[in-house]
């Protein structure tokens, strides 16, 4: 038993130490990038927690809902040795295309997304995968290819089958012991209750029950594949 103990503190000490993130380092991330709304930032410090073990591994990222590129600038930073795939149509959810018929500026900043995403993860080109789709024949053609994932975001449709979908279309894909991040569980925005996310993350729970264990559950819901 000693022995073991000392093994274990010999490999701990050669191990390198795990840098950590400022809010410095953090502002560089983004520095002469142009985005027009910041939904995400907020979340920084939670990932940073739930993704720390994955730090110095050369792990396997899927994002689903991109948008001007802000998650997917921290995964690709904070995850150095990451390789990043991004689904979007880059047309906006259901609550985009109805502000932006509504007014002219939200129609112009929505016709203006993708190029906004593209000129934002510019510099990392050789670690992301643009896959400008819908995100069902996204994913459908990531299984085909016998893709697999160590790290999944979902953040793409609101409605409540959307997010049902791409979770079921995703959970194949994730290896054991990945983690699943699904943003927006409280989104209130939409009137009727199965336009929101939430439903839709609930109803999956429930039936991979035994599959997962819940790492965090508030705004944001993160699990891990068993």
């Amino acid at each position: 038993m000693k022995r073991r103990i000392n093994r274990k503190k010999k490999e701990t000490a050669r191990r390198p130490p795990r840098r950590v993130v400022t809010e410095t380092d953090i502002a560089a991330w983004y520095e002469g990038k142009r985005f027009a709304d910041d939904w995400t930032s907020w979340h920084f410090p939670n990932w940073m927690k739930l993704l720390a073990s994955y730090h110095d591994r050369p792990v396997r990222v899927l994002e689903i809902g991109s948008w001007e590129g802000r998650s997917a600038l921290f995964f690709l930073n904070f995850l150095p040795r990451a390789r990043l795939t991004c689904i979007d149509t880059f047309a906006g959810g259901q609550e985009h295309r109805e502000a932006a018929a509504r007014d002219a500026t939200e129609a112009r900043a929505l016709k203006l997304l993708e190029r906004r995403f593209d000129a934002n993860v510019s510099a990392f080109a050789t670690r992301i995968r643009k896959m400008k789709a819908n995100s069902a024949n996204a994913l459908a053609q990531l299984g085909v290819e016998k893709r697999r994932f160590d790290i999944a975001y979902i953040d793409g449709g609101h409605r409540a089958t959307e997010v049902y979908t791409d979770a079921v279309m995703t959970w194949p894909l994730i290896e054991r012991g990945g983690t699943v991040i699904f943003d927006d569980y409280q989104w209130r925005e939409m009137p009727e209750r199965l336009d929101n996310p939430g439903p839709g993350i609930d109803a999956f729970l429930r039936a991979i029950e035994w599959q997962h264990r819940v790492a965090h559950k508030k705004y944001q819901v993160a699990i891990v594949k068993r």
